[in-house]
């Protein structure tokens, strides 16, 4: 089952860039957020537990690329790991031969971790396969897959004494040698470590016959140990100074900006103006004299180095040849010292010969079992250092990665922290708009609302104005009416009072009548003519007729003006009221509905 595809996403965002097969899974190299990562799909006999997740998280060692995230798909587990660039041991023994302390080494790194995670509570298992582990650029051991007992499905390919062998001939092997090749150029020593390790699971008994390959490799006596180490000092120091004389002589001296054309770079344009030109050559001035200081500090202090270090080395060279030959010339006095009395003790005690010579050879044994003695005392206390060493290094080299990874930890929490508070206020942010939004929509709905009772309110003020003013001009149109009969009557009464005044006859007067009985003014009888009447009684007539018909029409418009003021008063204290009622109830709802929002 295919896990990655090249351009595709996995999980939270690693973009895959390559994949190749790795064993029964895939092995992705994927990109997050400007960094890479190890993406490696394995197969599983069943399905992981959450402990085994977890010891994958904990599982901690120089030799293993950490578990930042395991995830468990369809019968399948999926790691992801910090990308480091590592060459595999097939590509490097295929590459360049491998001596066998080299291998050595690297065998004994990898039995201490397998013994390490033999001893998990759910133990796993080491994949010996050079395809498996690999070197860093600094030469460190880097191993990628680690299996679970009974759980993960890959199984070994190699014992340790075939994988010991495929590193050092060079060959990839698929399965496990069956015997060991009795031509095979190498040492004694290594030749009986691969045999005693062919189908050999047993770490202990693996490290043993390492620890017996080391006796048998540095036990040469005393005076060949001796020279041994004078010869590997010396080897140490032509190689040193091998190292160091490429480097000196490849540093030469920075070339002048005379000396080189200048070509156009990404940051600089081709075509630079004068002003700009010198300010960047008196740079390069500056930095070319520093690069020169900086060399022949370096070329200076190399030498010093050196000459120090070849000082110290002859000194000590003299010192040991010194001493090998003060001991050698007292050893020699004493020997020949000693055969003197022997043999002055056989030419007069020959009886006691035997006794003698039982007391030499036991006397050369102590000696031997005693310089065997210091000589492993020595090889031991030199273990010891170098142990320490190299758990020194490996301490501080854990340190330093527990520290990145610290660092690294919380500097993705605190990544982590500020994408959540910015997810925080664009969700406040959004929560503030659509209250905002919520708001402006019930402002425009009771604005709405309000101006829609504001309307019925003012509609039906207006219905309730014109009814009042239709009741009051009809109470007014009756009030009005009922005055003018009661003043046609009280003029009537006057009117035949002064008849009666002015003696006039019955025969000589109009019949009496009402306001309605009277005739239409076009009526005439024509059975009963009427006398002319005189002027002054037309003057008088006309005058008292015109008189009560102008202060009618001026009661008339003077009650109808204050009429309408007293309505108009009415309308606009109504109003007013109804005002102050609907602000007063708008405002109630506004604080009923904002309270019941918070």
């Amino acid at each position: 089952m295919s896990f990655f595809g090249v351009g595709e996403v996995y999980r939270n965002g690693y973009r895959v860039e390559h994949v190749v097969r790795f064993f029964d899974g895939e092995l992705a190299v994927a990109r997050k957020d400007e960094k890479r990562y190890y993406l490696q799909s394995a197969l599983l006999q069943k399905q992981a537990p959450s402990r085994a997740i977890q010891q994958y998280r904990t599982l901690t060692h120089p030799l293993v690329l950490t578990f930042e995230e395991v995830y468990t798909e369809e019968r399948s587990i999926v790691f992801i790991r910090p990308y480091e660039p590592i060459h595999p041991l097939r590509e490097v023994i295929s590459t360049r031969e491998v001596d066998e302390d080299q291998v050595v080494e690297w065998g004994r790194q990898l039995l201490k971790l397998e013994a390490e995670l033999k001893s998990k509570p759910m133990p796993m298992y080491l994949l010996l396969d050079p395809r498996n582990i690999g070197l860093n650029d600094q030469g460190e051991l880097r191993v990628l897959f680690c299996g679970l007992e009974q759980i993960t499905a890959q199984p070994r390919t190699l014992d340790w004494g075939s994988f010991l062998f495929s590193l050092l001939s060079g060959q990839y092997l698929d399965a496990p040698l069956e015997k060991f090749p009795s031509d095979f150029p190498c040492s004694k020593p290594m030749a009986r470590l691969i045999q005693r390790s062919l189908k050999n699971e047993s770490v202990e008994s693996v490290l043993s016959q390492m620890d017996a390959y080391e006796k048998r490799k540095q036990g040469k006596g005393l005076l060949g140990f001796l020279f041994k180490s004078e010869k590997t000092d010396v080897e140490t120091q032509t190689q040193t100074d091998k190292a160091v004389e490429p480097k000196v002589s490849d540093d030469p001296a920075p070339a002048r900006p005379e000396d080189d054309p200048p070509f156009p770079s990404p940051e600089t344009p081709e075509k630079t103006t004068p002003n700009e030109e010198a300010p960047e050559q008196l740079y390069q001035k500056i930095e070319e004299e520093r690069l020169e200081r900086l060399r022949l500090e370096f070329e200076r202090r190399q030498e010093e180095l050196l000459k120090k270090q070849r000082e110290e080395l002859e000194r000590k060279q003299q010192e040991l040849l010194e001493k090998q030959r003060l001991e050698f010339e007292q050893k020699e006095q004493e020997l020949l010292a000693r055969q003197r009395e022997e043999f002055k003790q056989r030419i007069e005690e020959p009886d006691e010969q035997e006794s003698w010579e039982r007391e030499q050879e036991e006397k050369e044994r102590l000696e031997q079992e005693q310089k065997e003695q210091e000589r492993l005392a020595e090889e031991k206390r030199k273990r010891e250092e170098e142990e320490q060493a190299r758990l020194e290094a490996e301490r501080r080299a854990w340190a330093e990665r527990e520290r990145e990874r610290i660092e690294k930890e919380q500097e993705e929490r605190v990544q982590a922290e500020l994408e959540r508070l910015k997810q925080e206020r664009l969700e406040w942010e959004k929560k503030r708009q659509e209250l905002e939004r919520k708001e402006e929509e019930m402002r425009e709905r009771l604005q709405k609302e309000f101006e829609e009772l504001a309307q019925k309110l003012l509609a039906k003020q207006e219905e309730e104005f014109e009814r009042r003013q239709e009741e009051m001009l009809k109470a007014q149109r009756e009030l009005l009416e009922s005055k003018t009969k009661e003043r046609l009557e009280k003029q009537r009464q006057e009117l035949e009072q002064t008849s009666k005044r002015y003696l006039i006859t019955p025969q000589h007067t109009k019949p009496r009548a009402s306001l309605f009985d009277l005739p239409p003014n076009d009526y005439k009888p024509k059975s009963e003519p009427e006398p002319p009447a005189t002027a002054e009684e037309v003057k008088g007539e006309q005058a008292t007729q015109e008189q009560p018909a102008k202060e009618e029409k001026q009661e008339r418009e003077k009650q109808t003006g204050e009429a309408k003021e007293r309505l108009q008063q009415e309308k606009l204290e109504h109003e007013n009221q109804e005002h102050d009622q609907l602000a007063k109830q708008f405002e109630e709802y506004m604080k009923q509905m904002l309270g019941d929002e918070s």
